[in-house]
């Protein structure tokens, strides 16, 4: 066990990683930490960080130069997306040590990932339904229970005390950090300002959308899909969907849906629960149904309970989001438009788009049961970033994954990490 030296990259905006650190090293491993930003640091303190000052097109020989002189064997970091962990992602790779990716849970609520290599396009979790029953074989059900409690107060306070003093004092630290983040904290931190100005207005707003929505002005039954947005800058939309824009793709699928979808058909957009609204999403989405003559038809909601109404849906249209598990779970017909791990044919439409706002195809009840217990045996612990007892639970049970000596996702597994092609990028963007 003394043979293997794990290197932490950046984590989340949360203790987690030092809880996780401790695990490893009662279970006789080695552990080290590259600092990138003042944020990194005070979440390990007082454990000793090993700081990277350097640029960008530097970091790549420095981490290689690195990973040689401490005889690292095992890469950990949050998400492969960000340009310094898709690079170390790479190098380790190409160095034939074990990379492995940690993130919020494919399942929900308080699960967590851990996989080899990277996540969506890039994840070692198969999309052939054979292979994906032989990974289930012998495996229990997912637990789909409830374990921690969440507070959207400690994530906000996490969150600044990860960005305040990168904003403060980063430029003296680290000169040539760049947050991942699409915009910067403080511009961030204003458009949550803004929405918890105007969150009564929002909810009343939100709810009158729904209501509109599933009211009918005609002797027949009106049916809605809904789209539940992403976050723009999210690294699932820049790297893993077709044109890496979520604002092109959500005026092609309005393009779409005014030309397929029935006249009694409705399209309901639900916001992100943490968009910070800077993205406009009530003028970008009413411009272009107002475009598409689809005014009448198409719905924004920034608020409502996500799981009624993917109940209350005829079918959920996503890039990727894990929302789209959630719906798979529900029953409802799914179409991802992006790169998604449960883009499984059997449990997503394969069909067009187009055809999918006509007749969508509901997934098969029984290769859903062996996608479940598949992921959950591979990729998914419980726990979680925030509150002490996910983390403490969450660090215990990734340990015990990190220092698994078999690979529970063969290395035949692995996909490419070149250029992506996704299924749907021709007829959102050569068609519309």
């Amino acid at each position: 066990m003394n043979a293997r030296t794990f290197l932490l990259l950046q984590g989340p905006a949360s203790p987690f990683l030092k809880y996780l650190a401790d695990e490893l090293e009662k279970n006789g491993a080695s552990v080290r930490k590259i600092g990138l930003c003042l944020g990194d640091v005070f979440f390990w303190w007082p454990r000793r960080t090993d700081f990277y000052r350097g640029t960008r097109e530097n970091w790549p020989l420095y981490l290689k130069t690195y990973i040689e002189r401490h005889g690292v064997t095992d890469l950990v970091m949050l998400g492969d997306g960000r340009p310094v962990h898709a690079a170390a992602a790479d190098l380790g790779i190409a160095l034939g040590i074990k990379v492995h990716i940690l993130e919020h849970g494919y399942l929900r609520p308080d699960w967590l990932t851990i996989e080899p290599d990277g996540m969506s396009l890039h994840s070692r979790f198969p999309q052939e339904p054979e292979k994906i029953e032989a990974l289930a074989a012998g495996q229990p059900p997912a637990a789909n229970n409830r374990l921690f409690g969440s507070s959207f107060l400690t994530y906000a306070v996490y969150d600044l005390v990860y960005h305040v003093p990168n904003v403060l004092l980063g430029w003296l630290v680290h000169p040539h950090y760049r947050t991942h983040g699409a915009v910067h904290p403080v511009v961030e931190y204003s458009g949550w300002i803004w929405k918890a100005l105007t969150r009564g207005r929002r909810q009343r707003r939100a709810q009158l959308a729904i209501d509109q929505c599933l009211h009918s002005h005609s002797d027949r039954p009106s049916r809605f899909f809904l789209f539940p947005l992403q976050l723009p800058g999210d690294y699932q939309i820049r790297n893993h969907s077709p044109g890496g824009d979520l604002f092109k793709i959500v005026d092609v699928a309005i393009a779409s849906f005014a030309r397929h979808a029935s006249s009694n058909t409705r399209l309901l957009f639900k916001v992100h629960p943490i968009d910070n609204g800077l993205s406009r999403w009530p003028q970008r989405i009413a411009r272009a149904a107002a475009q598409y003559n689809v005014a009448d038809r198409v719905f924004l909601a920034d608020g409502g309970d996500t799981d009624t109404l993917i109940e209350k849906s005829v079918g959920v249209v996503t890039v990727n989001s894990t929302v789209g598990l959630t719906a798979l779970i529900l029953g409802r017909p799914v179409i991802a438009l992006g790169g998604a791990v449960y883009d499984v044919p059997g449990l997503t439409s394969q069909q067009t788009l187009g055809a999918f706002w006509q007749a969508p195809t509901e997934p098969d009840p029984e290769l859903l049961d062996k996608f479940l217990r598949a992921l959950a045996a591979t990729t998914q612990v419980r726990g979680g970033f925030i509150g002490r007892d996910a983390i403490e639970t969450g660090a215990r049970n990734v340990a015990e994954r990190l220092l698994d000596p078999d690979d529970r996702l063969p290395l035949a597994f692995r996909k490419p990490r070149g250029s992506p092609q996704f299924r749907y990028e021709r007829e959102l963007f050569l068609k519309n």
